[in-house]
């Protein structure tokens, strides 16, 4: 059928554009209210982050390991029977087994919240974390440990690149950070307890040294931090963000 003359309504390719444009903005706005951490303590997490990765790599820089090495040996060469039971603990800490808990986790908050949002946060988070630390990778070109320390116990197969800081560590602390706001309390606790076990396997696995471990979160504490400022300001400004409860008394 043709189209009237001098009609001016949309075609239908228009139409199509229009409704998508609509529904990809209903999926951005969480739908449950979410509480993002006070300015103050993004502020103090993302500071204490960057000390935490700057103390590492000055520790690092100055040569002073001897205590790196001695608490790496404590956890990584365990004895027999301990062993036998961390090393099947330690395979849900492997990179499948974190790409499965965070992409687990990052269904949940969908899901939870009808939100891409979440989504955004905890990929800006990843992003950013993997770019820094490689980047603290290159200058650093730290070996791994299970290439220079006799004795070493290597529990995985063998890792690609250098050694501090740990990647693993720092993606994970960050994008559990960037996601606790959308998260009920009990499983934003579990969430935070998986990241410290991930740091902890880095080195019972033999691929990290512990102040690779506490460089990577120092770096994904920062990063974390960083992405809760960005996201408070942005629900802020949206008018997102629930009422101080005083305000909701007074109301």
């Amino acid at each position: 059928m043709a189209r009237p003359a001098g009609g001016t309504g949309p075609t239908a390719p228009q139409r199509h554009c229009f409704v998508r444009m609509i529904s990809l903005k209903s999926w951005w706005w969480p739908k449950r209210p979410i509480t993002a951490p006070r300015p103050w303590i993004a502020w103090l997490l993302a500071g204490l982050g960057a000390v935490l990765f700057g103390t590492s790599a000055v520790l690092l820089k100055a040569g002073a390991v001897s205590w790196d090495v001695r608490l790496f040996r404590i956890l990584n060469e365990v004895p027999p029977g301990v062993a036998s039971v961390l090393t099947p603990l330690s395979h849900l800490f492997l990179p499948a087994g974190i790409v499965i808990v965070l992409v687990l986790i990052v269904c949940y908050v969908i899901a939870r919240h009808r939100s891409i949002l979440p989504v955004t946060a905890g990929a800006a988070a990843a992003g950013i974390t993997w770019a820094l630390v490689h980047a603290a990778k290159a200058i650093a070109d730290r070996p791994r440990p299970y290439e220079v320390l006799a004795g070493a116990v290597l529990r995985q197969q063998p890792a690609h690149g250098t050694s501090f800081p740990s990647s693993h560590t720092a993606v994970t602390v960050a994008v559990v950070i960037a996601l606790v706001p959308f998260l009920p309390r009990a499983l934003a606790a579990a969430a935070i307890a998986y990241a410290v076990l991930v740091g902890w396997s880095r080195v019972y696995l033999g691929v990290h040294y512990p102040l690779d471990v506490l460089g990577g979160a120092g770096i994904g504490m920062a990063v974390g931090g960083a992405t809760l400022l960005a996201l408070g300001v942005l629900l802020h400004h949206a008018g997102r963000l629930p009422e101080p409860r005083g305000q909701r008394n007074q109301s």
